[in-house]
């Protein structure tokens, strides 16, 4: 079966890699790839099986690699000009590449000559030959070869003679070289300097890839084969005829989405080439497999370096934080959020060797916030929500306000005072290295002295006052700093209102929206439902309101409704959410798992968990196509699809998904975070429901250790916790323990839900159980009574937790009666 152009181009490419690697490193770079690109593994396997001698015909084997028709020997000790031909180099996008030496007395040089590949001089091969001579003949750079010569052959077929460079790519040469990140990343600079001189002369590479990237004994790179460049300078008439859709070859490996799809491409695409090279070159292999690069693939971001590394955890260390945001930024699927310069991506590898803040995400304006955060305090992906939490869900907040933020943020760059803002924040931030005039200072108390001086800073300008003090505060509220951001959020509101009046503003309608994070956060639903409406209200009242916008900060609605035991009505909310945003923006991987996730979690709370499960397992692997395996966001839709598992009876498979969630919330965010802890007690709740009571007990004693630390009274973990302790202390006779622990359980969660929540009532049932069984039947009889009704209420009478309250009711009234 023949194979599609896109996967013959890479296996092509690998094999011309392969070709020029001896047997051991050939062996190490096939074992890679068939980890990270199997379809083109098991071509290049064939490939080599089906040759009758793999030696000679391997190392031989750029023609083939290349695509071209056979290599034209015939030109070995013949003279091309004032050029003797002594042997083939290999084959370029278009033409056979020979060494050659000058003939003549003027000066002997070695030399690298490049003519038209026999079967290939039509007509328009023959111009995209000329159009890369003139090309050359326009740069001059120390990381570009040079062009030295050109003409005809005696056939009339043009060549060009270019500077010979003895070297490997830039691949090869950081692995026989062992060259370290920092090493790799001042290299790369180097290329960045070639593609941004040949940008300055309006010439777009197209074809930037390891191969065409050299690099000498001394460390020089050398940036080869402008055969597919594009002259952005309109009046060249040559490039109509190479500027066609469709008309131009390229290795969809390093090509950017607008080239894999025949659109127009400039600057910014050779931005995206360089991001999979950078990326290549860090992480030890390409950023996507052949499926993402087939046609009709929906474009995507890829999985940060740091997460591609699985084997090597001081490397994932190095990549961990500003390298995965600057190649990340550099890889962005729309071409207006990469780098807008090859320089500008330099100077960011730059500030990275530096040790300074780097912009990779500069276009949001809390940057240099959220990159701490990142290393040490990392919000959860999915917000810790209280009623989801009961059965392990975590639901994902879709972060409105921060999409909107990055709009503002835009148009405060453009603003005069923006240089102020800037200078003001890099301040803030830089006070913040770990040793500075003899002291620690860490981020939270930079933050807190910049506080006190908002005021004094921009007295006259209110505007930038409640932008710094709407960042900070959202930067605190995403490290569960509370109390700190409150107060700045809410004079940032203060401010917008006088200076908008009624007016609506993205500004107000961002503080609000932080302001009910909060009060999800701690448990305060009906107030975060408020809140969110009354954002999302201040968002449709926009000039140009934005429909996706508004559906995502609908997501927020349904997560309050959830968290108030609205389950219906969070149900159907999270279904419309789901369908208008696939809608709305189809080929977003990621968001796509964000309504899953939180559409599933919804139906297991409303009890249908057998449709839940699908739907949380699809959300689990879109995360893993998006993210990686091991991001938080997959353990964000992990945690409800073990708890609906548990809802399932699958308990060993619940267990074995909650460990995977706790894992991997534990290696990001440290062991008592509360998406770690939240983690744990759905492995433990997997052993309660599945009878393993003695098992479980010293992880719910370690997690009761963390009261009024990392566990808070209205923490819905924490009720979990003392419920399931409750379970555990009754099934193994300590029946005074536990009703003292089902009684503070049931305070717990009255204080967290209100007295009518189904969680109480749940409790309420548990303990009205315990109580039968140490014979106070008349108050066992009102709690089993309450519990069940309560269940019935707010659940329905097929739910599983309404038929479990149904059945202690029955069984005591039973016991009663005999």
């Amino acid at each position: 079966m023949p194979l599609d152009t896109t996967l013959w181009d890479l296996v092509k490419t690998a094999f011309a890699e392969l070709s020029a690697l001896d047997g051991t490193a050939r062996r190490e770079q096939l074992a890679r790839l068939a980890v990270t690109d199997p379809l083109v593994h098991r071509e290049l396997i064939e490939l080599l099986a089906a040759s009758a001698s793999v030696g000679e015909r391997f190392e031989q084997g750029a023609a083939l690699a290349s695509g071209l028709e056979s290599a034209p020997t015939g030109l070995t000790g013949q003279t091309v000009g004032p050029w003797r031909i002594v042997r083939e180099i290999g084959q370029g996008g278009m033409g056979a590449v020979y060494e050659a030496h000058r003939i003549d007395d003027q000066y002997t040089k070695r030399v690298a000559l490049k003519t038209i590949a026999g079967g290939r001089d039509s007509e328009t091969l023959l111009r995209r030959f000329r159009h890369e001579r003139q090309i050359l003949a326009r740069l001059e750079h120390p990381n570009i070869a040079t062009l030295l010569d050109g003409g005809l052959t005696r056939d009339g077929q043009p060549y060009f003679v270019m500077e010979y460079v003895e070297g490997e790519p830039i691949d090869q040469w950081c692995r026989q070289h062992h060259a370290n990140v920092r090493e790799r990343v001042g290299l790369f600079r180097q290329v960045c300097a070639a593609v941004q001189y040949a940008h300055e002369h309006l010439i777009v590479h197209r074809d930037l890839k390891p191969r065409n990237i050299l690099v000498t004994a001394d460390g020089t790179v050398k940036l080869l084969d402008f055969g597919i460049a594009k002259l952005l300078d309109p009046t060249q008439s040559e490039d109509a005829l190479l500027t066609q859709t469709g008309a131009l070859p390229m290795t969809a490996a390093y090509a950017s989405p607008e080239q894999r799809q025949g659109r127009p491409v400039a600057t910014a695409s050779d931005i995206y080439s360089l991001g999979v090279v950078l990326y290549e070159l860090l992480a030890g292999h390409r950023p996507f497999t052949i499926e993402a690069l087939r046609p009709g693939a929906p474009d995507q971001s890829p999985t940060a370096p740091s997460r591609a590394v699985t084997d090597a955890p001081r490397l994932r260390r190095a990549l961990t934080g500003e390298l995965d945001s600057i190649v990340l930024k550099a890889l962005r699927p729309e071409p207006d959020h990469r780098y807008r310069s090859a320089q500008l991506l330099a100077d960011d590898l730059g500030r990275y060797l530096d040790g300074a803040p780097v912009l990779a995400q500069s276009d949001a304006f809390s940057y240099k916030a959220t990159k701490f955060i990142r290393r040490h305090a990392a919000a959860v992906a999915g917000a810790l929500v209280a009623v989801a939490a009961l059965v392990g869900g975590t639901v994902v907040s879709l972060g409105q306000a921060r999409v909107a933020r990055v709009e503002r943020d835009h148009a405060l760059r453009e603003a005069r005072r923006t240089g102020q803002v800037t200078a003001f924040l890099q301040n803030v931030f830089a006070s913040a290295k770990p040793q500075r005039e003899g002291r620690t200072v860490t981020v939270v108390q930079a933050i807190d002295s910049a506080i006190a001086r908002i005021d004094s800073a921009f007295s006259s300008d209110s505007d930038l006052r409640a932008a710094i003090k709407l960042t900070l505060g959202a930067t605190l509220n995403d490290m569960y700093l509370y109390d700190r951001a409150r107060p700045l959020l809410e004079d940032a509101y203060r401010v917008r209102r006088a200076l908008d009046g009624e007016a609506p503003s993205k500004d107000q309608a961002d503080a609000l929206y932080d302001l009910a994070d909060i009060e999800a956060q701690i448990g305060s639903a009906a107030k975060a439902e408020s809140l969110y409406r009354k954002s999302l209200d201040m968002l449709g009242r926009l000039p140009v309101p934005d429909s996706a916008d508004i559906y995502q900060g609908l997501s927020n609605v349904a997560e309050a409704l959830l968290n108030q035991g609205r389950l219906a009505d969070a149900a159907a909310l999270y279904d419309t959410v789901a369908h208008a945003l696939d809608r709305l923006r189809p080929g977003d991987v990621e968001l796509r798992g964000v309504t899953r996730a939180n559409r599933g979690t919804a139906l297991a709370q409303l009890g249908r968990s057998a449709e839940a499960e699908p739907v949380l397992r699809e959300a689990v692997k879109l995360f893993e196509q998006s993210r990686g395996t091991s991001d938080a966001r997959v353990a964000s839709a992990l945690q409800p699809l073990a708890g609906t598992l548990v809802l399932n009876g699958k308990y060993a498979e619940a267990e074995s998904v909650a460990q995977r969630a706790m894992t991997i919330n534990g290696e990001v965010f440290g062991p008592t975070n509360p998406a770690t802890l939240s983690a744990l007690r759905m492995l433990t709740s997997a052993m309660v429901e599945g009878g393993r009571y003695v098992d479980a007990l010293p992880h719910l004693r370690w997690m009761l250790s963390l009261r009024g630390k990392a566990l808070s009274e209205t923490d819905p973990t924490l009720g979990v916790v003392l419920l399931q302790l409750g379970q555990c202390q009754g099934q193994v006779g300590s029946l005074a323990a536990a009703e003292a622990t089902l009684r503070d359980a049931l305070a717990v969660r009255r204080m967290t839900f209100g007295p009518t929540h189904w969680a109480v009532a749940q409790v309420q049932s548990v303990l009205g159980e315990l109580l039968g069984r140490r014979r106070r039947a008349a108050e066992a009889a009102q709690l089993l009574r309450e519990g069940y009704e309560g269940m019935l209420r707010e659940l329905g009478p097929d739910h599983r937790r309404t038929k479990e309250a149904k059945a202690r009711l029955q069984a005591f009234e039973t016991t009663r009666e005999k």
